[in-house]
């Protein structure tokens, strides 16, 4: 009997298959190459005869067919998108099993619960990271992208299920994406996002609202950090909407305080004709009558050669 490991996810299909088997943790080899020829190996400590072998390298060849999702379904998953890993990870972190994954994710009619995660069992309960010793502090996107796919390949689902599942999760994310990107505020004003996120910690504690984000999370900058605080927000999306619509009308009079700074309010008489021919003026430049008066006035302390 061959063992069959073609590439990576089929290796780690492999190791999964053997700890749980075995009950046992052993470190996956970082080539997958190595992958088999490290399962004959652990079949020989455990000094079985070759019928116990072929049935084990038996079972592995045939579950994983009927559980391994090909590279077309792991891939109905987003990964182009660094906002979209970020918040699958969140759930799949804060899930740690395929059972409770399935339980946080929205019962729309759009999604369908599939049947081997309607109830707790030993097998839809195991959690991943800890029976598995993943690394559940990624920094990149990249290495949280890789965990995301070692969590589906782990999972003992079969491969319908887990389609059901991405299904569901889908349908999720594409009710959280349209509401705001937040592309409205200046990205080259890193102070701004600061600002942003205070705004909504406040908000969301005024309006006894939570967020599923986890202070563990590394994300990639505070743009992402706004992002997924708001795409984490345990709130309905028309209470979503009705946020946005408030930190916007917050944004524009922080953007007007912002532009007063070094300014004060003058009072002084003008002859309507000066009125009106600063107003002339202003709209000729196109620009504010307080900018007309401020460059006049510099203009005239350049002729006079005044220090300042």
């Amino acid at each position: 009997m061959t063992l069959n490991i073609r590439n990576k996810r089929e290796a780690t299909f492999c190791w999964g298959y053997l700890c749980k088997t075995f009950n046992i943790f052993f470190e996956r080899p970082n080539d997958y190459k190595k992958m088999k020829d490290r399962a004959l190996q652990l079949l020989d400590e455990y000094k079985l005869n070759n019928n116990d072998k072929n049935n084990i390298i038996n079972g592995i060849n045939l579950t994983s067919t009927q559980y391994l999702l090909n590279e077309e379904q792991i891939y109905s998953l987003n990964f182009s998108s660094v906002r979209y890993i970020n918040w699958l990870w969140v759930k799949i972190l804060s899930s740690r099993n395929i059972f409770m994954l399935n339980s946080s994710l929205t019962k729309q009619f759009k999604n369908i619960t599939p049947l081997s995660v309607q109830q707790q069992t030993d097998t839809n309960t195991i959690d991943i990271f800890n029976f598995f010793k993943l690394n559940q502090i990624p920094i990149s996107t990249k290495e949280k992208k890789d965990l995301i796919i070692d969590f589906f390949d782990l999972v003992a689902v079969t491969k319908t299920d887990k389609v059901q599942i991405l299904n569901n999760i889908n349908n999720d994310w594409n009710d959280i994406e349209p509401i705001n990107n937040f592309s409205w505020i200046n990205k080259n004003n890193p102070d701004l996002y600061t600002w942003a996120i205070n705004y909504m910690i406040e908000y969301a504690q005024k309006n006894n609202v939570f967020f599923s984000m986890r202070s563990d999370v590394e994300v990639e900058n505070d743009y992402y950090k706004l992002l997924l605080m708001f795409d984490t927000l345990n709130a309905h999306s028309d209470t979503k909407k009705l946020f946005i619509q408030s930190i916007k009308k917050a944004y524009s009079q922080k953007k007007f305080r912002d532009k007063q700074v070094g300014k004060k309010q003058c009072s002084f008489n003008l002859s309507q004709k000066s009125i009106n021919q600063l107003a002339l003026l202003s709209e000729i430049q196109g620009v504010p009558k307080n900018h007309i008066l401020e460059s006049l006035i510099n203009n005239k302390i350049l002729e006079l050669g005044v220090k300042q």
